[in-house]
């Protein structure tokens, strides 16, 4: 080790020892910048600091050591009596894939403070670990939508089969977001969602509506055709957009005679995706519809029109 960095981290953890608490502040955080080994014990030891200012720095400096020795005693720091600790040391453990942290990230899905708990939702998709499902299905009922939002994207990412019908049930969350974050999760979980989904194209949001046509193209297969079909008569512009392309993703012949039907549809986005799904479906019953679009008002309608009719002839 070099004399000069030697005599400047003496330099640093002295001021860690100060009885002004910004110095001991200011201390924690230039430490950290420096993560030199020398450094963690005292780094370790101002984690009981009487300041919690101090012992908030402590933590996101102990972060930078990115080795178990540093991050293990950021454990006890979710039991802080302060939010704004307990907040860095939640997510800090964020950046830990060590299963030893998933159970006390999980105990503190229940802290008092609603931004602990959502950072705890989020630190445990880097856990991995089977312990954390149940207490992230508890906080689908967390009175914070953010907290059970980040529960609902944690448990998408786990894939656990226990929460299949924890999340179905979260699609009636009185918060559009919160459905939307269900809709993403059950998309993750694979086929066997596809019921819930088409039950969700008859949301009052929109939003909804359109992250679930996305999420069928997906995983959707033949039952998802009909209610997509269905959906083309949707109010919402870029909810029949999304559905014609997702019938297109699915490529059923059943669903020929309703894109055909878009092809007149009143918005130009809608009439290229339904000539863009004909295309994929390489029905030669669709040509004639396809032929009339050539003389489309619009320029991009007529060019999507043209490269579908090369694929119903076997050139696209």
């Amino acid at each position: 080790m070099k004399e000069r960095e030697t005599s400047v981290i003496g330099w640093w953890l002295d001021r860690l020892k100060s009885r002004d608490p910004e110095a001991r502040r200011q201390a924690a955080q230039a430490l950290g910048e420096i993560h030199n080994v020398l450094a963690l014990k005292p780094l370790t030891a101002a984690l009981k600091d009487p300041v919690s200012q101090v012992r908030a720095y402590a933590v996101m400096a102990l972060a930078q050591f990115k080795q178990p020795k540093a991050w293990h005693p950021l454990i006890n720091s979710l039991k802080d009596s302060s939010d704004e600790v307990r907040k860095c040391a939640a997510l800090v453990l964020g950046e830990v894939t060590d299963e030893s942290a998933a159970a006390p990230l999980a105990a503190a899905l229940s802290d008092s403070s609603p931004d602990v708990r959502n950072l705890a939702a989020i630190a445990l998709r880097k856990t991995r670990s089977a312990v954390a499902v149940e207490p992230l299905i508890a906080a689908l009922s967390d009175l914070n939508e953010n907290v059970r939002i980040s529960a609902i994207e944690t448990l998408g990412l786990l894939k656990d089969s226990r929460a299949g019908q924890p999340l179905v049930a979260a699609l009636k969350d009185p918060n559009p977001q919160v459905r939307k974050a269900a809709i993403a999760a059950l998309m993750r979980m694979g086929a066997g969602s596809a019921g819930a989904l088409i039950a969700a194209l008859k949301d009052p949001s929109g939003d909804v509506r359109y992250q679930a046509v996305g999420a069928l193209g997906v995983v959707g297969g033949d039952d998802a055709v009909a209610p997509l079909c269905e959906v083309l008569k949707d109010g919402n512009l870029t909810v029949r957009f999304a559905a014609a392309e997702s019938l297109g993703s699915i490529g059923h012949p059943a669903s020929l005679d309703c894109l055909i039907a878009a092809l007149s549809d009143r918005n130009a986005l809608v009439r290229i995706a339904a000539a863009e799904a004909l295309g994929k479906l390489a029905d030669p019953r669709a040509e004639g519809p396809l032929k009339v679009l050539l003389n489309d008002p619009d320029p991009h309608v007529r060019t999507y029109a043209v490269t579908a009719l090369k694929k119903l002839s076997g050139g696209g």
